[in-house]
């Protein structure tokens, strides 16, 4: 079952439905796409990927791993290993976190850089400045940023596809909790950017993703280092498999079977999103070979933006004044309106509206709702058995 399913039963509009899919699909693809970019990451700084056409080898035999488990497993391999990752990824943060010491002294040592001599502030940063003290006049781009990517996360296919797969409420229940302690070791990791910086960690320009994995690198013994990079890589492959599971059953079922073959088997259906679950990885494994990493970056960045749209029609089914119309005539008004947004300002997801600063998926967002009210305000009076189930 997919979030498209749902919202093609709610509405009985199969081309609102055909509208989440596409949308969860086209976001999904440059997210496994970072996923394989955080594995070449860990490898780059092992030392064992080299540039040139070996290097590429070595990331194709990672997704060679991750596509047979896929293959054979579905979503149950990810489920396992997640496991697993959970463990590994623990365990590596209270060591980096212990080794670290006290916090406090890190952010005054990050400080002390941003704001010293100009040989040390230029040591980490290749001659930039950066402070831990943020202008006040932030606010309304951090606060956001952090309403606009909490909904987003939850309109990802593959959150979804692991909710519709549990076993039964308890088990989404627990796993719901344990989210949240999750995301907090997330923002740990985060903060190991600061870390990075107040260490002196310096990366070559354009690199930045180094910093964090040199950091570890110089703070482990050899063997330790080499048992959290592997936490990192198995925790890339676990989303990537999920992710490429996900988009392979949205065009199984909201796209193979609702307008390419109605009568199929599950058998059918299942040989079908096999088929395109490696074609996700294959597309995604295209971006990192091909594309500069930022470019990857710049992708998935523009990707959050796009599946905000979707929320009305998945999160705001309840409110009878929203019509499918009107739905997909605001999903289309913000998918146009975020591109346009996220592109004008050099892929950058931060825009000004009124001399403010906000993250433009906001921006689209309100510009979507505001149609869709519009619309389906216009279709109900003009026809009031529109506004009823």
């Amino acid at each position: 079952m997919t979030i498209a399913d749902v919202v093609r039963v709610r509405y009985d509009s199969p081309g609102l439905a055909l509208a989440v899919a596409l949308t969860g699909i086209l976001v999904t693809m440059p997210y496994v796409a970072l996923q394989l970019l955080g594995i070449r990451t860990v490898l780059t700084v092992l030392g064992v990927y080299p540039a040139g056409v070996v290097g590429d080898v070595i990331l194709g035999v990672v997704f060679a791993v991750l596509a047979v488990a896929t293959y054979r497993n579905g979503i149950r391999a990810a489920a396992v290993i997640a496991f697993l990752k959970g463990v590994l990824v623990f365990a590596a943060i209270v060591v980096i976190v212990v080794l670290l010491g006290d916090p406090a002294d890190v952010f005054a040592r990050a400080e002390r850089r941003a704001t010293g001599p100009p040989d040390v502030v230029s040591a980490g940063v290749d001659g930039g400045v950066i402070t831990t003290h943020l202008d006040p006049g932030l606010s309304t781009v951090y606060v956001t940023l952090a309403i606009g990517s909490a909904l987003a996360l939850l309109m990802y296919p593959h959150v979804l596809t692991g909710a519709f797969a549990a076993r039964d409420e308890q088990v989404l229940r627990r796993n719901s909790v344990a989210l949240l302690g999750w995301t907090a070791l997330l923002g740990l990791f985060a903060l190991l950017g600061v870390a990075a910086h107040a260490l002196g960690v310096v990366t070559a320009r354009g690199q930045a993703e180094l910093a964090v994995p040199m950091l570890i690198e110089g703070l482990m013994p050899g063997w330790a280092a080499g048992l959290v990079f592997g936490a990192l890589a198995i925790g890339a492959l676990v989303p990537a498999s999920i992710m490429s599971v996900a988009a392979a059953m949205l065009f199984t079922r909201n796209v193979y079977v609702e307008y390419v073959n109605p009568n199929s088997t599950p058998k059918q259906q299942t040989t079908i999103a096999r088929f395109v679950s490696l074609l996700v990885k294959l597309g995604a494994l295209g971006f990192v070979l091909v594309l500069a990493a930022q470019d990857t970056i710049n992708l998935q960045l523009l990707g959050g933006v796009w599946v905000l749209q979707t929320f009305p029609a998945v999160a705001l089914g309840p409110l009878r004044r929203l019509t499918s119309p009107g739905l997909l005539a605001g999903w289309a008004a913000g998918m146009l309106a975020g591109t346009l947004l996220v592109t004008s300002g050099g892929f950058s997801a931060v825009v000004v509206i009124g001399g403010v600063q906000v993250y433009a998926a906001v921006v689209a967002l309100v510009i979507n709702l505001a149609v869709a009210f519009a619309v389906s305000a216009a279709l109900t009076l003009s026809s009031p058995d529109r506004a009823g189930d």
